[in-house]
């Protein structure tokens, strides 16, 4: 059974900060531990001010970076220089400042063949990551959710990814046909914590509709994930927890 749990914070900012003492909590377990703390993000407005609040000295000097190994839930299929570029996005709000060890971080390579690029993000996520359901499991996946309750690249109209036997697919933008790549429903439901990071009164309705579990919510590629004990948590902000019944 799906269990949701929501952290509502007064905005935007609020919820890049709780997401930031998350990471921060994470790695210095995993630090503590003698373990490495897997992540995969995602790209969007929100995680942008989540990097560059992690840039700021506040968190740069204090989180364990050493034991972080990042990865991505999804990228267009563009060079990483390319302003479309999930990958690009974080390196200017982040990487580039080298506090992840350069060979810490795993890039989904956009400007690759995307079927060859999918085979081989795949290939390395089971090199480098724990198994389960032959499935790689990530310690915390950070996932945005669309308008059209699209997460990762996983489109309304590509259910079928949220049942792959691969951990990783090429999928299709429905409007423009740009190529992604993508971590699949079954590769997301292994990690070992999943986050949504929503903000904005755009979100309200489908965030209402997927944690008081609507039956509209089945037709959300959204609503058909969670980690590995069957819990979804949404970071939000008061805009996008609004509509809510309970908060």
């Amino acid at each position: 059974m799906m269990n949701y749990e929501t952290h509502i914070f007064d905005d935007a900012a609020a919820v890049a900060r709780g997401v930031a003492d998350l990471i921060a909590e994470k790695a210095l377990q995993s630090k503590l531990s003698g373990q490495k703390c897997s992540i995969a993000v995602s790209g969007g407005s929100t995680p942008k001010a989540l990097f560059e609040l992690l840039a700021e000295e506040e968190y740069r000097t204090t989180i364990a970076w050493e034991a972080i190994l990042l990865f991505w839930v999804d990228e267009r299929c563009v060079p990483p220089a390319h302003a479309e570029s999930n990958y690009g996005m974080t390196y200017d709000a982040l990487l580039q400042y080298a506090f992840i060890p350069a060979e810490n971080v795993f890039r989904m390579k956009g400007e690759e063949i995307p079927g060859n690029e999918a085979l081989r993000y795949g290939k390395l996520l089971h090199q480098l990551l724990p198994a389960r359901n032959s499935m790689p499991v990530f310690d915390l996946i950070l996932l945005g959710m669309g308008d059209d309750g699209h997460t990762a690249s996983i489109f309304p109209d590509q259910m079928h990814l949220l049942n792959s036997d691969k951990a990783v697919e090429v999928a299709t933008h429905p409007v423009s046909g740009q190529k992604r790549i993508t971590l699949t429903g079954p590769a997301i439901n292994e990690a070992r914590q999943l986050v949504f990071m929503i903000t904005g009164q755009g979100k309200a309705d489908i965030v209402a509709t997927i944690v008081e579990k609507k039956e509209e919510a089945k037709k959300y590629p959204a609503s058909y994930v969670h980690d590995t004990t069957g819990k979804t948590e949404f970071y939000m902000d008061k805009a996008a927890a609004a509509k809510l019944k309970q908060q």
